[in-house]
Formats: structure tokens, sequence, C-alpha cells
């Protein structure tokens, strides 16, 4: 049985969700970072959309650890019915 690696499974596809916000996370905090550093008068909304795509960054992350973790569950629940 090969759940977990098949294209399109939950677990391929929150991982390459997880993979994405990270990164967007990544981004927005640099550009947080630069906003507030170089220019600070002219800034600010330059920090504050990159704050709200931090926070949507943050968000995704959550979401698809709860994917991968309720795919974790269901396999083992499927695991556990097959035994």
């Amino acid at each position: 049985m090969n759940i977990g690696s098949t294209s399109g499974s939950s677990f391929s596809i929150a991982t390459a969700g997880i993979q994405q916000s990270s990164e967007q996370v990544k981004q927005s905090a640099q550009q947080v970072v630069e906003a507030t550093t170089a220019r600070p008068a002219q800034g600010t909304v330059e920090a504050t959309e990159a704050l709200v795509k931090l926070k949507e960054g943050e968000q995704g992350v959550a979401m698809n650890a709860k994917v991968l973790d309720a795919a974790d569950k269901q396999i083992g629940t499927l695991l556990d019915v097959q035994a």
C-alpha cells in the first residue's frame, strides 16, 4: 500500500503548502526588515503589507500542518483496522 507518496495525496499537497508558506514567511520577514531599516519614514505602507503577508504565511504553515496531522491520524486508523 503506497498512500503517502502518490501525486495528489494529502501528504504531498500539505508538504508543498508548508514549503510555499515558509518561503512566503521568509520573504515577508526580509521585506519587513528592509522597510523598517532602510527608509522608516516611507516604509510604513511597505512594512504593513509585508506584515500582512507574513501573517498569511504563518497561517498557511499552520493550516497545512493540521492537514498533515489529520492525514497521519487517518493512515494510523487505516493501519489499525487492517492489523
